[in-house]
């Protein structure tokens, strides 16, 4: 008989797929290299970030010291502070004709006298310290401040500079004399006030412009700061984005491999699966009818399988399997002379043993024992006191069972099984997985995306999952029984 009338109609070749082990390879090479680069630019952007935030921090104006809030909590209430720690010092009498030559005067004026450990909060700096003392209060008029021996001040209220000059003239004048030389400050500083501002004129506050030249420089430190953590954050984002657009491309190419292996598994079956499709046609129509259903079901599984880009899209795939699978059944049994298989789920153990036969008692090595639907060899196993082998997948670069798959197996598992799979696998990490639905099938609670769930095993309703078609009442209560839009409900009327 020529060739062409011993091909199968609607036979389609499977096509060989090259191994992925090469390109996963190169894959990681090439991320290994973009890590190495992410990681320098997050280095560097890090420490730009960290360097300008300690410049920041140390630009900002020096905050106030207990020295500062003590001497300024006193000034409120009395303009002169004498600390009792301060060497020199002013006598209680001294301090009192301090205070009544400054109330003589016609400008404010506020005396502090502090022990030497004040400067500290200065820099060393008593005029640093006046001016920082003048800030705190905040009040108008001259200051003068002497720690230690050294004097500083400053003014609002005369010329620039000149409070310090005053300072100086009246400390060398009387030199070793702190009440002499705090008293002549006073006096010079009224006749100072007395001028004419056209001939001194106001000069700013201690310290105001030093503070706004801190206060310029602090801003723009600031956003320079907040460009670098927005350089930073961006780098950050991106990296993180990556590892995680790795780490998904790992996971997909995992359960690919898996659906790879179901794919041709499928296919090697149905070219073992020789038949002369020409001369049993006219005998037996209803099996043509489903061996040719399985290969348009392997070819729908192959385009699925083609097009999917997540892990979510390989339930199509494996629904579609599954329902060549059990199509490629009934048409072996039927060219057998036997009677077709009920419509029930895949072998619960391997998919790839085919259509099971019944439901059969499981103990699992963990967790309470419960039904699964098994094929015939599985459960001859079980009767004879052997588990059967589970099929295995490789995750995470270890092989395990298929029930302790990581989470992006389970639509995977739930393109065979639908409603009924977290029940089949409850209580390992893909059942948890589970617990929720899963993505990619059509209705994942009490129906499938191309199959009959297991409770449906008793019923003897020939379906294949799909549209919905009403309900049929069980053991197990109403369930409701689905159908393929484009698929005949029974295996036995093809």
């Amino acid at each position: 008989m020529p060739d062409d009338q011993q091909r199968p109609l609607g036979r389609r070749a499977f096509p060989e797929r090259r191994s992925s082990t090469h390109g996963a390879h190169a894959a990681g090479l090439r991320w290994a290299r973009r890590t190495r680069m992410r990681r320098r630019y997050s280095t560097g952007a890090l420490a730009l970030a960290g360097a300008l935030a300690v410049v920041a921090v140390t630009a900002l104006p020096a905050a106030a010291g207990p020295w500062v809030d003590r001497t300024t909590g006193s000034l409120r209430g009395d303009p002169v502070y004498v600390d009792p720690s301060a060497k020199p010092t002013l006598a209680p009498a001294a301090a009192g004709q301090v205070r009544a030559r400054i109330a003589r005067t016609g400008t404010p004026v506020f005396v502090a006298v502090l022990p030497r450990q004040a400067l500290a909060e200065a820099g060393g700096s008593a005029g640093r310290l006046a001016a920082l003392v003048a800030g705190s209060l905040g009040r108008p008029g001259t200051y003068l401040v002497v720690a230690g021996g050294k004097q500083g001040a400053g003014s609002d209220t005369l010329g620039q500079g000149e409070a310090a000059g005053l300072a100086g003239s009246a400390f060398q004048r009387h030199r070793g004399d702190l009440r002499g030389a705090v008293l002549d400050f006073v006096g010079r500083v009224d006749r100072a006030a007395g001028v004419p501002a056209t001939t001194a004129p106001a000069a700013p506050a201690p310290g105001q412009e030093a503070a706004a030249r801190e206060t310029g420089l602090q801003l723009v430190l600031v956003f320079a700061l907040l460009a670098a953590l927005a350089v930073f954050a961006s780098i950050a984002a991106k990296h993180l984005g990556s590892r995680r657009g790795v780490r998904l491309g790992h996971e997909v190419a995992e359960v690919r491999a898996l659906v790879e292996e179901d794919l041709r598994a499928l296919g090697d079956d149905l070219r073992d699966l020789d038949v002369d499709l020409r001369a049993v046609e006219a005998e037996r129509p209803r099996a043509v009818s489903q061996y040719t259903r399985a290969y348009e079901q392997l070819e729908r599984a192959s385009d699925a399988f083609e097009k999917a880009t997540t892990v979510e899209d390989m339930a199509p795939v494996s629904s579609a399997l599954e329902s060549g699978r059990f199509a490629m059944d009934a048409a072996r049994t039927m060219f057998e002379g036997r009677d077709p298989p009920r419509r029930r789920p895949p072998c619960f153990f391997d998919t790839r043993h085919g259509t099971s036969v019944d439901d059969v008692g499981w103990e699992p090595p963990t967790g309470p024992p419960r039904p699964v639907p098994a094929c015939s060899a599985c459960m001859q196993s079980i009767a004879s006191g052997i588990q059967p082998q589970a099929r295995r997948v490789r995750a995470g670069g270890r092989m395990m069972p298929f029930y302790d798959a990581p989470p992006h197996f389970e639509s995977w598992f739930g393109g065979y099984f639908g409603g009924a799979a977290a029940d089949l696998v409850a209580g390992f990490p893909l059942g948890k997985a589970l617990d929720d639905g899963y993505v990619g099938g059509l209705n994942t609670f009490g129906g499938g995306y191309g199959h009959v769930p297991v409770s449906y095993a008793d019923t003897g309703i020939l379906d294949s999952g799909g549209a919905m078609m009403g309900e049929h009442e069980s053991e197990a209560g109403t369930v409701t029984i689905q159908e393929d839009p484009d698929v005949d409900q029974s295996a036995g009327e093809r």
